[in-house]
């Protein structure tokens, strides 16, 4: 079973699942593709790895990649029904860190911010720690002059807004990537990242957790368009319910806006380790 393809995964619980938060998820034809920012930089490496769990393994850098995906889940299903935009568009920015368990390389979500109850709902069972909240990224829009696709000089801007202010990023495009040159994260190089998540939920009755794990996901049948760089900033704000600030960036590395499309019809999640 991979991810997404088990009409029994749903909330609530109903004869036809036709509630379920999970309903259009969980299609068989379900597909996602959407625009994608990643912004790199350097935080403290001691509070990186303060935060970051054992036994995952650091390098020292304190290197921290902030990603921001504006994307629809699209599946046969919207040909043929009435399906309102709130249940297929969303937009999520998470925390993705490099880290190495076992000789394997993973990133680890520390934070995570969607704007859509079904993906938090959905996140969290693979180890995501989703919050609700407002997350946005400017658009392109193919009938306006300047903001028709990217190019150099346009800046795209992020913002992750929950009970207050959290983050707000910018990248300025400059260049697109060359085919054969390296990305620093690896991607669209025949590589598919893995996605990592410490998943824990607690028993209220017992008063322990019975699950608690390191969960790792991925995505299938993955394409990329060309990958545009250029010079990024990430400003954190100090809030009452969130702990960004110890990881204002000591040094930006840069940033990358590309569009990506991929489904969870093929892998499924896997635990790594137990800490049970």
């Amino acid at each position: 079973m991979a991810l997404l393809d088990d009409k029994r995964f749903m909330s609530p619980l109903t004869p036809s699942g036709r509630a379920s938060l999970l309903d259009l998820a969980t299609e068989p034809t379900q597909r996602i593709a959407g625009d994608m920012m990643v912004i790199g930089f350097e935080a403290d490496p001691e509070v990186v790895r303060k935060y970051v769990p054992e036994p995952l393994e650091l390098d020292g850098s304190g290197l921290i990649y902030l990603r921001t995906y504006n994307a629809w889940f699209y599946s046969d299903r919207m040909q043929t029904e009435f399906v309102s935009p709130e249940r297929s568009n969303y937009t999520e920015t998470f925390f993705w860190i490099p880290c190495d368990y076992k000789g394997e390389r993973y990133h680890y979500m520390l934070y995570s911010w969607v704007n859509r109850d079904w993906l938090a709902f959905l996140g969290r069972h693979a180890g995501m720690p989703h919050k609700v909240a407002n997350v946005q990224m400017t658009p392109f829009h193919p009938a306006d002059p300047v903001y028709n696709g990217p190019k150099p000089g346009i800046r795209i801007c992020t913002s992750v807004d929950c009970v207050g202010t959290v983050v707000r990023t910018y990248l300025d495009f400059k260049e697109p990537v060359p085919d054969d040159q390296p990305l620093p994260f690896r991607q669209r190089e025949g590589y598919t990242p893995k996605y990592l998540g410490r998943r824990q939920f607690y028993d209220v009755v017992s008063g322990r957790p019975i699950v608690d794990d390191l969960v790792a996901h991925w995505g299938d049948a993955m394409e990329y368009s060309t990958v545009w760089s250029g010079d990024a900033n990430v400003t954190f704000y100090e809030h009452e319910n969130e702990e960004v600030l110890p990881f204002q960036p000591r040094r930006m590395v840069g940033g990358w806006w590309f569009t990506l499309r991929f489904d969870h019809q093929t892998s499924p999640p896997k635990i790594v380790h137990s800490y049970i």
